[in-house]
C-alpha cells in the first residue's frame, strides 16, 4: 500500500512543484506584461501624437501666415497704397517711376520732367500723410498732405484720383492712379530776347514772353541766365514748384550790364544824339529837339544843328523792355541855315536861342556787334 499510494510527506513536494510552476507562470505573465509595455507599438503611438501636434502647429502657422499675406495683399490693393507708391517715388527723386505709376505723358517742352532735372532739384518731397480713400464704385479719391523740403519747407494738400482696373486673384481690386496734376515752376526773365534760360543744363523754351511757366515736380530749381557773354548777365536764381493748386516761388532773373556792356550802351545813346544833331531837318525824326515853326516857309540850304552842350544821362536797370536810359541834365543845340523866301530874298534862318536836348529811352540789347537803343517817349 505504501508503495502504491505514497506517503503524505510526498504531497508537499508535489505541491511545491506546482507552486513553483504557478510562480513561474506568474513570472511569465509579468514578463509578458512587461514585454507588451516595452513593445514597438508604444513609440509608434507617441510618434503619431507628435506628428499630429506638429501638423497642428504647422497648420496654425500656415493659417497665420496666410492671414498676414491676405492682409498685406488687401492693404497693397487699397487706393492709398497706389498714392503712397507715387509719393515715395518723388521722395526718392525717381521721376520716371512716378510717371509710370500715374501715366503722365511727358512732352518735348517738359524739360523739367526728367530724372536728370529732378536729381538737380532740392527741397523735394520729404514726408507725406495719406488719408483714407473715399471709394465710390469704380472710382476713388485720396487726399494727401505733402511736406516739402523738411519741416521748414512748405506743406500742402493734394487730391489724387483713381479708377478700378480689374481684380487680382479674383478678389483684390486693382486701383490705377490717374495722371496727377503737376505744379508749375515760374521763371520771370528781365533780359534781351536773345537771352537763354536753363535749369540743370536743360534750356527752357522761352519764346517772346517775359514769364516762363513749366510743369514741374515738387522741388526747388536753380535757374541760370545765359547769352550775355561779357556784356551782361544775372546771378542764378532759385524757383520753387509745389503741388497743383499751391503757389510756388518764382525764379527772377534780371540782366545787369557789365562795365563793358554799359560802355556799349552809352556808345549807342551817344550815336543817337549824334545822329539827331547831324540831321539837316529843323524837326529831325525820332529826336528830342526841333524848331517849333519848322522851316518857316523858307527854302533852306546849308542847314545844320550844332550841339552846344551835350546832355548827360543814366543807364539804369532793366525795366521790362530794356535798360532804362533817363536824362540827368539837358543838353542844348542850335539850328542855322541859309534861307530864300518866295520873292527871292535871301538871309539867315535859325533858332533864336538854343533848344533843349534831352535823352530818354531803353537799350533793348547789347551784343558784341553793338547795342540797340530805342529813344523816347519825350514829353
Amino acid at each position: 500500500m505504501s508503495e502504491t499510494q505514497g506517503t503524505p510527506a510526498d504531497e508537499p513536494r508535489d505541491g511545491g512543484q506546482a507552486g513553483r510552476a504557478d510562480g513561474a507562470e506568474g513570472a511569465d505573465r509579468a514578463e509578458g506584461a512587461a514585454g507588451v509595455a516595452g513593445s514597438p507599438a508604444a513609440p509608434r503611438r507617441r510618434r503619431r501624437r507628435l506628428v499630429l501636434i506638429g501638423a497642428g502647429v504647422l497648420l496654425f502657422l500656415l493659417a497665420a501666415a496666410a492671414a498676414v499675406g491676405v492682409g498685406r495683399t488687401a492693404a497693397s490693393h487699397r487706393p492709398e497704397a497706389a498714392v503712397a507708391a507715387y509719393l515715395e517715388a518723388l521722395q526718392q527723386g525717381d521721376a520716371e517711376r512716378a510717371f509710370t505709376l500715374d501715366g503722365t505723358e511727358v512732352g518735348d517742352d517738359d524739360v523739367l520732367l526728367t530724372d536728370e532735372a529732378y536729381a538737380a532739384a532740392s527741397d523735394r518731397v520729404s514726408d507725406f500723410d495719406v488719408a483714407p480713400a473715399v471709394v465710390d464704385g469704380e472710382s476713388a479719391t485720396v487726399e494727401a498732405t505733402v511736406q516739402q523740403g523738411g519741416e521748414a519747407g512748405p506743406r500742402w494738400q493734394q487730391s489724387f484720383a483713381l479708377v478700378s482696373d480689374g481684380r487680382d486673384l479674383l478678389v483684390f481690386p486693382r486701383w490705377e492712379l490717374q495722371p496727377v496734376e503737376l505744379g508749375t515752376l515760374t521763371v520771370q526773365v528781365g533780359a534781351p530776347s536773345s537771352a537763354t534760360v536753363s535749369v540743370a543744363g536743360a534750356e527752357l523754351p522761352r519764346g517772346d514772353s517775359a514769364t516762363v511757366e513749366l510743369r514741374a515736380l515738387p522741388g526747388s530749381y536753380d535757374v541760370e541766365l545765359g547769352g550775355g557773354g561779357e556784356l551782361w548777365g544775372a546771378p542764378a536764381a532759385t524757383g520753387t514748384a509745389s503741388g497743383a493748386g499751391s503757389r510756388g516761388t518764382p525764379a527772377v532773373l534780371v540782366a545787369e550790364l557789365t562795365e563793358a556792356g554799359e560802355a556799349s550802351a552809352r556808345a549807342a545813346v551817344d550815336g543817337w544824339v549824334s545822329g539827331c544833331v547831324g540831321s539837316p531837318d529843323p524837326r529831325p525824326d525820332g529826336c528830342s529837339f526841333a524848331l517849333l515853326n519848322g522851316d518857316g516857309g523858307y527854302e533852306l540850304s546849308n542847314q545844320k544843328w550844332t550841339l552846344e552842350t551835350a546832355p548827360t544821362y543814366d543807364v539804369g536797370a532793366w525795366d521790362g523792355t530794356g535798360w532804362d536810359v533817363t536824362s540827368v541834365t539837358e543838353g542844348a543845340a542850335s539850328y542855322s541855315a541859309d534861307a530864300r523866301d518866295a520873292s527871292g530874298a535871301t538871309g539867315t534862318f535859325g533858332s533864336v536861342s538854343p533848344v533843349p536836348v534831352r535823352v530818354a529811352g531803353v537799350v533793348t540789347d547789347v551784343t558784341p556787334e553793338g547795342a540797340a537803343f530805342e529813344a523816347g517817349p519825350f514829353l
